[in-house]
């Protein structure tokens, strides 16, 4: 049956692939299914061995190869790279358990069924790498940063880089050109590119970001690092999947978490890209490959066994190590026995050159679909279970869960916007935007101008995930309007803008921030912000002499913490020597996975030292108590570090 050539035409096959990306995964949830089983199924149905209606050609295979890349960046850039990092060590101890207990069951069957031992070696490089095809599952359920998932993460880059070098080892020797200076160049090639990945690309991008902003320009440019990279581990002699994993980590670490821009990024992936990728899977197995002779039965039942049995060896073996929970030692398991993305090319190559032959190439293939099917199956059923585990790893304070942004103008109040939505989002929380009008004799003047401003607020902060309220609200004045919205929306923060100058001398930071800040019971942060968020290097906590009251302390680094992680930078303590020894204490408490380090702040602090490192410091000033005591602690320092310092400045007060 010929291939029907009106879905061929390229608006019908558009439409064809957009529904079935949209109504496959409909059908397999109401099934209790995991969305992705339905659209590899629909992707059988209407492929050259199902209904015929689109082929697994140029088109399909092109948009499936940067489905895979956007798949391997997607789990770059959810891994916690704190995390990752203080668990590489396992992630290296994983990669080897799930590639060699694979490896070497595949060359044992590649004996059995009479293979020469180069074609054995090839058939156990297929079986040793993985897929995450079912990661999409663990995003959705929100536990990405647990730990089990970060190791199985890193342990893909491990199985996916061995597996393409035994495929090259295995080309070599056949074509009888095995020379030892190649694999010296690879490994050296591989070394640097990974080195400058992680280490030198980070820091180019916060430059980059630092001088150039807006989101289409910051959108394009996490688009041209993602497929520079892979393009770059493409030419070295690795997949490009191995690049595309390791330009996720690196963006991961260049902006804040939950940065709208990488949320834009991850939403044309995974809103078209990574379920093409998944179609196409589909499209290229033959589920009926097994019945054509008994043969191909028995190599199809040996090949599913060693690919099931050897992955869950290492996952039983390395939950035993680590002592991990069912849960997570299934999740494991689910998430690292799929086969496709290396095994599948490894199997066209092997089938080119005559080391396979059409009977195991099927048999493979089937077993490339049931892993397709089963891992998302475990992974649905049992990642739930590390719910529990992951917010017992992370604890949020509260300061941050509803924060009220009065605006007075959108466009020059970006950047307070922009750190109101990273805040918000580290407690799942909410922004308000609240914009106060005067009342005149009882007449409230420019509500239609206050309808538009606010109206401008959402397209500003860029992230449909979100939540916002816009707060009209009519006052005797903007302080009262500002504090009285406070109290009925149960505000735990309010975050106000401030241009760096007391308007008269007896204020302090100016008349309608005095009154805010002094008339609230809910903690107050006032920002001086002139640069984007996307571009800092670390945020920088000052605590001078009798700033704080050391019941106040635990809070302040609290804030600071979940400031630094949301952020995604490192946090710096210069503290006076009366406030070390605790600050040394609580640190060690709270930062967790998070890099911090505490210095003895030597006399009084000069704010022209803080200059060096202005546009990538974010500084931080607490606040205490009582307008009296905020004057006797800091005097005039923070008017002054407003006139010195070019970079973002935040006063953080605590009434009490």
């Amino acid at each position: 049956m010929p291939i029907i050539e009106g879905f061929q035409e390229p608006v019908a096959f558009f439409l064809l692939v957009m529904t079935i990306i949209l109504v496959t995964p409909l059908l397999s949830e109401r099934l209790h299914l995991p969305g992705i089983i339905g659209i590899i199924i629909g992707g059988i149905f209407i492929g050259p061995h199902g209904f015929r209606l689109l082929e697994a050609g140029d088109r399909m295979e092109f948009l499936s190869t940067i489905g895979l890349i956007y798949l391997m960046f997607n789990a770059g850039l959810e891994v916690d790279i704190h995390q990752f990092i203080r668990v590489r060590n396992r992630a290296f101890v994983f990669g080897l358990l799930t590639f060699f207990f694979p490896q070497i069951f595949g060359m044992g069957l590649g004996q059995l069924l009479g293979m020469d031992w180069l074609g054995s070696i090839l058939l156990g490089s297929a079986f040793a790498s993985h897929t995450l095809i079912a990661f999409p599952i663990l995003t959705h359920l929100g536990v990405t940063r647990n730990e089990a998932v970060a190791v199985t993460a890193g342990a893909t880059v491990l199985t996916d880089i061995g597996a393409f070098v035994i495929l090259a080892i295995v080309l070599g020797a056949k074509a009888g050109e095995l020379k030892i200076g190649y694999f010296v160049q690879l490994f050296t090639l591989l070394a640097i590119f990974i080195g400058l990945v992680l280490f030198a690309l980070p820091r180019l991008g916060k430059m980059f970001l630092q001088r150039f902003h807006g989101p289409a320009i910051e959108f394009q440019f996490v688009l041209v690092v993602l497929f520079v990279t892979a393009l770059t581990a493409e030419l070295i002699g690795v997949h490009e999947v191995v690049g595309a994993f390791l330009a996720g980590l690196a963006i991961n670490v260049t902006l804040p978490r939950h940065s709208p821009v990488s949320g834009h990024v991850l939403f044309v992936g995974e809103s078209f890209f990574i379920p093409v990728f998944l179609l196409y899977s589909g499209m290229i197995t033959d589920p009926l490959t097994f019945l054509k002779t008994p043969q191909t039965v028995l190599v199809a039942l040996g090949v599913t066994v060693v690919a099931y049995v050897s992955k869950w060896i290492a996952a039983w073996l390395t939950g035993r190590l680590f002592k991990y929970s069912r849960a997570e030692l299934l999740t494991t398991y689910g998430l690292s026995h799929a086969q496709a993305a290396v095994t599948i090319p490894t199997l066209v190559i092997g089938l080119q050159v005559g080391l396979f032959d059409t009977t195991l190439f099927n048999a493979a293939i089937l077993m490339i679909l049931l892993t397709s099917i089963t891992s998302p199956l475990i992974v649905q059923r049992f990642a739930p279970g590390l719910l529990q585990a992951d917010d017992e790893a992370e604890t949020t304070p509260t300061l941050f869960s509803r924060i009220l942004v009065p605006i007075s103008d959108p466009q020059t109040q970006q950047y307070l916007l922009e750190l109101a939505s990273l805040l918000a989002k580290t407690s799942t929380g909410q922004v308000m935007a609240v914009n106060v009008i005067r009342s005149e004799h009882g007449r409230p003047q420019g509500t239609q101008e206050q309808k538009a401003m606010l109206a401008r607020v959402p397209a500003l902060i860029s992230d449909p995930d979100n939540l916002i309220e816009l707060i009209p609200r009519l006052s005797t004045s903007y302080a009262q309007g500002i504090l009285h919205t406070s109290v009925e929306r149960n505000a735990s923060l309010i975050l106000i803008g401030w241009r760096g100058k007391r308007s008269v001398q007896q204020n302090v930071l100016g008349r309608v921030l005095d009154e805010v800040i002094w008339g609230s019971d809910t903690p107050v942060m006032i920002g001086k912000l002139s640069h984007s968020f996307n571009g800092m290097q670390r945020v920088l906590l000052l605590l001078p002499a009798a700033a704080l009251a050391r019941a106040a302390l635990r809070r302040v680094l609290e804030a600071n913490f979940t400031l630094a992680n949301a952020l995604n930078v490192p946090l710096h303590i210069l503290a006076d020597g009366s406030y070390l020894a605790q600050v040394n204490e609580l640190a060690a408490e709270l930062q967790g996975d998070s890099p911090c380090s505490v210095e003895r702040m030597i006399g009084a602090l000069r704010p022209n030292d803080l200059e060096k490192n202005a546009q990538g410091d974010l500084l931080v000033i607490p606040g205490f108590g009582s307008r009296q005591r905020f004057l006797t602690s800091l005097g005039n320092l923070p008017e002054r570090l407003a006139a010195s310092f070019s970079g973002n400045l935040i006063i953080l007060h605590f009434d009490r």
